[in-house]
Formats: C-alpha cells, sequence, structure tokens
C-alpha cells in the first residue's frame, strides 16, 4: 500500500524545490552530487516526507543559485512581513562587486542593524 502524500507547509517546500530543480534543469541526482545530499533524502524532501533542516535547505538553495531566505519563506519559516528583508538580502547576495565573504559580512550586519531597531 503506497502511502498518502501529506499536505502540510513540508509538502509545499518539497513542491517548490522540485519546480525550480526541473526549472534549473537540475536532474535529482545532480542536485545530489552538487548539494552532498542523497537523491532518497531529496525525493523524500520534494514528496512532503521529510521536512529539510536549515543545513539541507542553505544546500539546496546554494544549488539553484536562490538565497535560503527565498526557500525558508516558501517552507513558512520565515514571515512573509519580513520580505522586505528578504529582498534587501537577496539583492545584496546578487551583488557582483562582492566576494562571497563580504556578502555574507554584510548581511550579518544589515540583519544586526535591524534586530536592533526591533
Amino acid at each position: 500500500m503506497a502511502k498518502a502524500k501529506p499536505k502540510s507547509t513540508t509538502s509545499s517546500v518539497g513542491d517548490y524545490i522540485r519546480a525550480q530543480r526541473q526549472l534549473a534543469n537540475i536532474s535529482l541526482r545532480k542536485m545530489s552530487e552538487q548539494s552532498g545530499i542523497s537523491a532518497g533524502v531529496l525525493q523524500e524532501i520534494e514528496n512532503g516526507f521529510r521536512n529539510p533542516s536549515a543545513t539541507i535547505m542553505g544546500s539546496i538553495a546554494r544549488v539553484l543559485r536562490l538565497s535560503a531566505e527565498t526557500l525558508h519563506l516558501q517552507a513558512g519559516v520565515l514571515d512573509p512581513r519580513d520580505a522586505d528583508e528578504v529582498d534587501v538580502v537577496r539583492e545584496i547576495r546578487r551583488d557582483p562587486h562582492l566576494t562571497e565573504r563580504q556578502r555574507e559580512v554584510l548581511v550579518e550586519v544589515y540583519r544586526a542593524l535591524c534586530a536592533s531597531n526591533k
């Protein structure tokens, strides 16, 4: 007897990851190789049977060339009211004039400033 697919946030984030992977024309096997996450785990996430950890979501986002914040927003981890912050972070991460380390530091500083204003 086949397992019923759960309808939950896990399912929606899995559906979103699958759609983004397919749009990027990346096979499940290639995603597994590039992310370091087993194909079985990726398949469970895409099918809604497993909730991805923040580390796994970060690895998936890197392969898909998305921000981890985008995946967290889709998964319901981030409040949509924080979307403006997500937009700022996304733009920082897209800036070609900065190194990866500079982008990370700038994001950390931005978040610290936002937190201090709350």
